[in-house]
């Protein structure tokens, strides 16, 4: 097959993958459910996992979402493969619902315009319609503050729950475009990271 052939298909195939998908109300089982949790009560099976792996919210749940002014609502899934776990999830209508990283016991803040989002294990930032604007990368990350954010590679959460943060690998610091504006360097125990 041509070159050209085969990035068409490729181009296809990328473009029918990211329709967004919704769990059925109806129909057949998905190999795994969740929960939603409001703070005021929580709505069993209000998701399934998707065929990519990643939670699809059931319409009748979607309706019943606060949006706020910018199209966005946030959720808390409990359940699915491990039922220890639970993730925040911003959601907006007609995109599959996108995770993201917890702050003060809730989905983390768009600090300016950008929250961080977890995909396959790394950190990224997503802007406010949900799209991933600088490729998750980093094994830990801190939001953005002044138009920068502290990220390392090759660190490790430490501390737990609400009280947690990164220790060890290359500490840097990037700015809202994602490009590195304080080289990444060392983290020395017990030593406060000075940026210039």
């Amino acid at each position: 097959m041509p070159d050209f052939l085969k990035i068409v298909a490729l181009g296809a195939l990328l473009a029918l993958s990211s329709k967004p998908l919704l769990a059925s109300d109806q129909g057949a089982a998905a190999p795994a459910a969740f929960d939603c949790w409001e703070p005021e009560r929580i709505f069993k099976q209000c998701a399934a996992m998707g065929p990519d792996g990643r939670p699809r919210l059931k319409r009748s749940y979607l309706a019943r979402l606060r949006y706020d002014r910018d199209g966005l609502a946030s959720v808390l899934l409990m359940g699915g493969p491990d039922t220890r776990e639970s993730q925040w999830f911003y959601v907006r209508r007609g995109v599959i619902p996108v995770p993201v990283e917890s702050m003060d016991n809730g989905p983390d803040y768009f600090e300016d315009g950008l929250a961080r989002s977890r995909v396959g294990g790394k950190i990224g930032y997503i802007d406010r319609k949900l799209n991933l604007v600088i490729p998750a990368e980093y094994d830990g990350a801190y939001p953005f503050k002044d138009g920068v954010a502290v990220v390392c590679t090759a660190c490790t959460i430490a501390g737990e729950g609400e009280h947690s943060w990164y220790e060890g690998g290359q500490w840097g610091r990037i700015d809202r475009k994602g490009r590195v504006v304080s080289p990444f360097r060392p983290w020395e125990k017990g030593k406060r990271l000075e940026f210039d």
